[in-house]
């Protein structure tokens, strides 16, 4: 640092020098050169040229008189960062005027300057190399008799402490003062003394921790023969135990057959109420058709039968005819609907469709089924959704969902409404029917899915739509639930089924 700042006054020193040449220039030799530019003297002006190259760092000078001719002496630098650059105008004062008849240009070269720096600062770094290695070498020579041979002899005297041989408190040779290196050596002596203090207790406690090791490995001994009778005896309990889950396998296989069996002869005594009606019906028809016609004989083959009596006996046939047809059809679409509630049906191949067409369809057909009550039906769906599923059991879930809704949610007033929302959600259709009815009780929606569970048996209800939902829904791999419409106020069924999607494209027509 301090040669840096002894440069930085040589470089600022030669600096000022070359600026007070300058400014001696301009003091002493401005003047004579512009007199000797207005006389046109050009050796006057050349012998002044020559005098200033030869001031100290001057290494170019020009002249330009008005004209346009130059005078230059020495070596010109293009680039001015290795040169200190001046130009002064040249005025010829008269008596009574002043006029400019030129310019002198003066260059100074740095690079002199700083050769000059160069060698002095390597002179100032080789001498205070020499004075820095003479005052270190005095400085190593203090620390290594007062302050490191010390150091080496505690060091090797702690290396070659051996807690196995006699105590030998440590010395220094020919060392009488009582400073730090005496405290370290009272130090290190008190250390050891009690460092075979408790070697010594260490000692003691190892051999009494083998003696520990000797019991636990006993103790341990023991423990394995426990375990292994332990072993044997959860083994034979394992076979015991295993033999009674057997046992009750079978029992519970005993139970599910049983209830099997029970749900059969249920649901068969479903089937033969709500069938044994219509037949018992259409024969109590029959055998009135039969006293029908046996009266007609008898009326034709008597001596005076009237054309009222005989039409009178029509028109009962007829009803008769009318009321076997209806109970027949009724029977007929009892047992279409059982049949949907069956758990296995004839798997049909997976269909490609447009959901939101498909939608309209099932519930203008159910709307029409329902006449003469009406419903807005609202249906929200992206309308290019296209999905693959089996579309025979997606028919049977939607119609029958939305039947529900128009047989027991809808009456014949103008206000009633259904909205229907689907949405794609992680490989499944997830569609929203919902009614503005009055919902669904707790008691009843716990029931609802089962088979011929109704609430309006009296009213023709077969309790087979919501079942044959369900198992269809099942069938399809997906589920149906309920819950209250917070939106309408109703009934809200979710179904979710896994489908495959496809996106129609926009320039293709619905």
């Amino acid at each position: 640092m301090t040669t840096g700042f002894q440069l930085l006054a040589d470089y600022r020193s030669d600096i000022g020098r070359i600026e007070r040449a300058f400014s001696d220039i301009e003091k002493v030799n401005i003047n004579v050169l512009a007199a000797s530019i207005w006389v046109m003297d050009e050796q006057l002006l050349n012998t002044q040229l020559n005098g200033l190259i030869q001031l100290p760092d001057i290494t170019y000078l020009e002249v330009l008189d008005d004209s346009g001719q130059q005078w230059r002496i020495g070596e010109h630098q293009q680039k001015l960062t290795s040169v200190i650059q001046k130009k002064f105008e040249l005025h010829y004062r008269s008596s009574t005027d002043e006029m400019r008849v030129g310019s002198l240009i003066i260059q100074a070269d740095l690079n002199a300057i700083y050769e000059r720096l160069w060698d002095r600062a390597i002179l100032i770094l080789l001498s205070n190399a020499v004075k820095t290695f003479l005052v270190a070498g005095f400085i190593l020579l203090f620390v290594w008799l007062n302050i490191t041979r010390h150091l080496l002899q505690l060091s090797q005297y702690c290396q070659e402490i051996d807690l196995d041989e006699d105590f030998e408190p440590i010395q220094f040779k020919n060392y009488t003062k009582k400073d730090e290196f005496d405290q370290v050596a009272t130090a290190i002596n008190q250390m050891q003394t009690q460092l075979r203090h408790s070697f010594t207790a260490i000692k003691q406690s190892k051999a009494s921790l083998q003696d520990a090791l000797a019991d636990r490995e006993r103790l341990l001994e023991v423990e394995r023969s426990y375990k292994e009778e332990l072993a044997h005896q959860v083994k034979e309990r394992t076979e015991e135990l295993e033999q009674s889950l057997l046992i009750l396998k079978k029992a519970q296989q005993v139970i599910v057959e049983q209830e099997k069996m029970a749900a059969l002869g249920g649901l068969v005594s479903g089937v033969a109420h709500e069938i044994n009606t219509p037949i018992g019906i259409c024969l109590t028809a029959a055998s009135t058709q039969i006293i029908r016609l046996d009266e007609l004989i008898e009326l034709i083959n008597s001596q005076s039968p009237s054309l009222e009596q005989i039409n009178m006996l029509l028109d009962e046939y007829q009803e008769s005819c009318n009321l076997i047809v209806n109970n027949v059809t009724r029977a007929s679409e009892l047992i279409k609907k059982f049949k949907t509630v069956a758990a296995e049906q004839k798997q049909e191949e997976d269909q490609d469709f447009n959901l939101k067409s498909t939608i309209e369809e099932i519930s203008g057909a159910v709307a029409v089924m329902h006449t003469p009550k009406e419903a807005i039906v609202k249906i929200d769906v992206q309308p290019d959704l296209r999905i693959t599923t089996n579309h025979s059991l997606f028919n049977q879930v939607l119609t029958n969902v939305i039947s529900n809704s128009f047989a027991h949610a809808f009456s014949n007033e103008q206000n009633n409404q259904l909205l229907i929302h689907a949405k794609m959600d992680e490989g499944h259709i997830r569609i929203c029917v919902q009614d503005n009815g009055d919902g669904i009780p707790q008691d009843i929606a716990e029931h609802m899915f089962e088979p011929f569970f109704t609430t309006t048996r009296g009213k023709g209800g077969t309790g087979l739509g919501l079942s044959a939902a369900y198992n269809a829904a099942t069938l399809l791999k997906g589920t149906i639930s309920y819950e209250n419409s917070k939106v309408l106020g109703g009934a809200k069924f979710i179904i979710r089924l896994p489908v495959g999607f496809l996106a129609e494209s926009k320039d293709k027509p619905s």
